[in-house]
């Protein structure tokens, strides 16, 4: 066989790899195979309308979706394709995966959302994970360094989530970006869950940095399949935009 014919039958099995693991998840309402912006935006993993039930009403309303059950491409297809930023810390994922009992790959999958997998990314949540300094679980304000403290500290918050939600992901990963319920009690919104209008509104400003509205949809349809959602396939994103500021009028 020659080169090039090796390469081809490598590259087909990866290709053949890549979509039978992005098959729709049985449970996601208005699933769709391969994962489409906008509007209608949907993925593997059920619409971004699904995904955000009650956001344009009386607020979130998560549906519910396994962690265990999600559809996500392998861990090493991620570090071979968008991922690949990500690989330098697979020791640290790997060992907060096993301590907290969550999916290494997950773990990697939101670091590319939260910091596009840089160590010394900053902000008020700073570190590859973007956790929350009140969340460290090393004793300390601050938990950027060392590196595994920051991964173990949003680890941590993850699996407190889904503790908290009986392992839904939804609920789960949402509240990663400060999305609430009016279960969770947090008394904002009237104390109703977040609604669309929340983030850029007087009392959302005051408590801080817009919620993505596209984070769900961004995180389960995109990096979880592989798609490289802040660059070449940006596109494919929801049908929010405000870039993380509230300056440009937009809902985020």
């Amino acid at each position: 066989m020659t080169s090039s014919s090796r390469f081809i039958q490598a590259a087909l099995a990866v290709t053949i790899a890549r979509l039978a693991s992005a098959q729709t998840n049985p449970n996601a309402q208005g699933a769709c195979a391969k994962t489409t912006g906008g509007p209608n935006a949907c993925g593997p993993n059920g619409s971004e309308a699904w995904l955000n039930t009650g956001l344009t009403g009386n607020g979130w309303n998560p549906p519910f979706l396994d962690i265990n059950s999600l559809s996500h491409i392998s861990l090493s297809d991620y570090y071979n394709g968008v991922g690949a930023a990500c690989r330098q810390y697979d020791q640290y994922f790997q060992s907060s995966g096993q301590k907290y009992n969550i999916d290494p790959a997950i773990l990697a999958f939101i670091a590319m959302q939260e910091s596009s997998c840089n160590a010394d990314a900053g902000g008020p949540t700073p570190g590859l994970m973007q956790c929350d300094p009140g969340n460290c679980q090393n004793g300390q304000n601050s938990c950027q360094y060392p590196i595994q403290d920051n991964v173990d500290c949003g680890a941590w918050v993850l699996r407190s989530a889904l503790d908290n939600t009986g392992g839904n992901a939804v609920h789960a990963l949402g509240s990663y970006n400060g999305w609430y319920t009016a279960s969770d009690g947090t008394g904002l919104n009237g104390g109703r869950g977040i609604t669309q209008d929340y983030p850029c509104s007087q009392e959302g400003r005051n408590h801080g940095d817009p919620q993505n509205l596209n984070y769900l949809h961004e995180t389960l349809n995109g990096w979880f399949l592989g798609y490289d959602m802040y660059g070449s396939d940006a596109n494919l994103d929801g049908s929010y935009s405000c870039s993380g500021s509230c300056n440009d009028g937009g809902l985020c």
